[in-house]
């Protein structure tokens, strides 16, 4: 019987250590003629704040995985001056990962909202167009 819960356990360590880990999203303002990003990211039970970017600033944010896999962060990006051209988007949602400590990247462009993740090196795509009516 102690050897089963050994083994148990072992398993059972192995599964969740494969899935909690830090992960981090990172906002960015790539816009041009000097428009701020502004950006507000929540979840379930987090609100990470309201933050308006530079051009070539860029906002990380650190968190862990909720063990039952549920994180959810989503974002809304707003582009200045007016701020009334903007698009919300799911940012983060957990999946059973192998790596650890993977970081999503988030990009605010002129023509639409970019996605990049490391460490996997690939050039940023577009994953989103701005809404351009009023929220």
């Amino acid at each position: 019987m102690k050897n089963k819960l050994i083994v148990f356990l072992t398993l059972l360590s192995l599964c969740i250590g494969n899935t909690i880990g830090v992960s981090k999203l990172v906002l960015k303002n790539e816009l041009t003629n000097n428009r701020i990003l502004a950006v507000r990211c929540k979840s379930k039970n987090d609100n990470l704040g309201d933050h308006y970017l530079s051009v070539g600033q860029s906002k990380p944010f650190e968190f862990n995985d909720n063990v039952w896999k549920r994180t959810l962060f989503w974002c809304r990006m707003w582009k200045g001056p007016n701020y009334k051209i903007h698009q919300v988007f799911d940012a983060y949602r957990s999946k059973w990962k192998r790596d650890t400590g993977p970081t999503y990247y988030w990009i605010g462009r002129e023509d639409g909202i970019y996605f990049m993740q490391e460490p996997y090196p690939k050039p940023p795509v577009k994953k989103y167009d701005w809404n351009l009516t009023a929220p």
